[in-house]
């Protein structure tokens, strides 16, 4: 065999327990999902459970407020990450200790986390105490609107760090001469920023995003934590939608509404991955 058959045989030998659990853990289960989602009581069903679900004021309303959480919270995530990073490269040096601070919340056990919010955010918190002391009424921060914008600081806090240190790199690789330039021809630091800056760390920008939606579909924990199994209708998401339909035995729409977010995520990826590809950065 020549080298470079055998060196193709290696490779492979080495892919296949990755494969192997990416197909047994991933794919098969994906596949079973999809098979689920056209079938009820046995028997083939067609677009019936998806016509259900999309029927259904519940699903709805956790697919509204999903999306809501999703456009709100990510480019709100991105934009303060990009900010703080920029302003830390102007710094030569940033010293371990900080680098450690910023994923310090994506490492915290999510029951710690929980716990806090409690502490702050309860009728009776730390928060309400303080409104309390100056003649203002208590906030019912767990059933009422202000839920949402609660789900979505606890997930730009956790998330913020880990995507400032991508930011961070992906600005410390920058050709310094670029910027240069731009000053010695009166471009200002706002209009340097969005013609040289951005376009350059395209590639940069799509990871953190790709990691920012990742994220996002992760915070069903503490969304379940906060709020219990039937939250109020302000955060109520598709995982719990999901997930009380597990607890009921209906598998075809807990299916059919599983595939309903997957293809959400893979229409957002592939719109991202369409406008990174046609993004000249380097030009």
């Amino acid at each position: 065999m020549k080298f470079e058959k055998r060196q193709i045989v290696w490779a492979y030998l080495f892919l296949l327990p990755s494969l192997l659990g990416i197909a047994v853990f991933y794919v098969i289960p994906y596949i079973m999902c999809v098979y689920s989602s056209f079938v009820k009581g046995g028997s083939f069903a067609g677009l019936d459970n998806y016509i259900a679900i999309f029927q259904n004021s519940a699903f709805l309303n956790a697919l509204k407020n999903t999306m809501i959480f999703t456009t709100i919270a990510i480019p709100s995530l991105m934009i303060i990450s990009f900010l703080i990073a920029k302003f830390l490269s102007s710094f030569k040096n940033i010293s371990a200790f900080f680098r450690s601070a910023y994923l310090m919340p994506i490492v915290i056990p999510a029951a710690s986390l929980v716990y806090v919010w409690q502490l702050m955010f309860d009728d009776y918190g730390i928060i309400n105490n303080i409104l309390n002391s100056l003649g203002i009424d208590s906030v019912h921060f767990f059933s009422s609107g202000y839920s949402m914008v609660m789900i979505i600081l606890i997930y730009i806090w956790k998330n913020c760090g880990f995507c400032v240190i991508l930011f961070t790199s992906g600005l410390a690789n920058l050709p310094k001469s670029v910027h240069e330039s731009a000053y010695i021809e009166g471009a200002s630091s706002f209009r340097t920023t969005i013609k040289i800056t951005l376009p350059l760390i395209t590639p940069t920008t799509f990871f953190v995003f790709l990691m920012a939606v990742i994220n996002s579909f992760r915070m069903f924990r503490e969304s379940f934590s906060l709020f219990g199994t039937y939250p109020n209708e302000n955060v109520y998401f598709l995982q719990n939608f999901i997930n009380n339909n597990y607890n009921n035995f209906n598998y075809s729409q807990l299916s059919s509404s599983a595939i309903v977010m997957s293809l959400i995520f893979i229409g957002i990826m592939l719109l991202f991955f369409t406008y990174e590809r046609k993004a000249n950065y380097m030009e």
